[in-house]
Parts: C-alpha cells; structure tokens; sequence
C-alpha cells in the first residue's frame, strides 16, 4: 500500500521500473547492473530510481516552529532490504569471477543445454546446482 500512495505502483510495477532505471542510467553512470555496479548502489540512488522518499519531518523536540527531517518512512526499510541484496548480489558475482548477473546465467543456461538433450530435469538440476554454489557455498565455513 505505501508503494501505491507514493509512486502509484504496485510492488511488481515498482520493481519492474526499478531495473529499467538501472538499465537506462547505467549509461551515464556507469554500468549498474554490472557486479561492481550492484555492489556498490547505496540506499540513497535506489530510493532515487525508485522515485521514493525515505526523509520524514518531524516537529523539533525542543524548538518550537522548527522541523527537523530524517531518514525513515513506511519505505525506508524496502529500500535497504532492495539494496542489500543488489549489493550481495554483486559481491557474489565478483567473488565467482562474472563480471554481471547475465553472464552468470548465460553460463548456467549454457550448460543446462548440454545436458537437455538427456534429460530436462537433469537440465533444471545443473541451473540449480549453478545457483547454489555460487550463492550459498561461499557462506558455509570451509568454502
């Protein structure tokens, strides 16, 4: 509901506009749909292309007529979880050596394709196992 009232998007709609934003401004701003690019994506430019504000006003507690403004909102805690995980998202990707998101998959479809030919839920199987090795193993301890 906060998505609707401050952007007239839905979660879908937002998200959607969200990488289309990333896309179109990664070319003046360099490429931030690349790993580095994700990782290094603050809450400030996501809350930017998103189109959302994360400053609230409040009355000065002390100074009668004063307004002081500061991070938060009904939005501001979508705006770091969005964040971190577009920041996660690159650090695994430079981690595993792929320089972004698309060649990682590309990579997995690839071969899935080699395997297709046998069996398609072998083929699921290796997009699978692709996905959690390069998110989860580098987590568990000796990895």
């Amino acid at each position: 509901m906060p998505l609707h009232v401050q952007t007239g998007r839905g979660a879908w709609d937002s998200i959607r506009a969200l990488m289309l934003s990333l896309y179109i401004t990664s070319t003046s701003e360099g490429d931030l749909l690349s790993a580095k690019g994700m990782r290094a994506l603050t809450a400030s430019k996501i809350a930017e292309l998103m189109r959302i504000n994360l400053h609230v006003e409040r009355p000065h507690e002390k100074i009668s007529g004063v307004t002081v403004g500061e991070l938060g909102g009904p939005l501001y805690e979508l705006v770091k979880m969005v964040t971190e995980v577009l920041n996660e998202t690159g650090e695994i990707l430079e981690q595993s050596g792929y320089k972004n998101l698309g060649t990682f998959v590309l990579e997995a479809l690839q071969q899935a394709g080699k395997v297709q030919e046998k069996s398609t839920d072998e083929a699921v199987e290796v997009v699978l196992e692709r996905v959690i090795i390069i998110c989860f193993l580098p987590h568990v301890e000796g990895h």
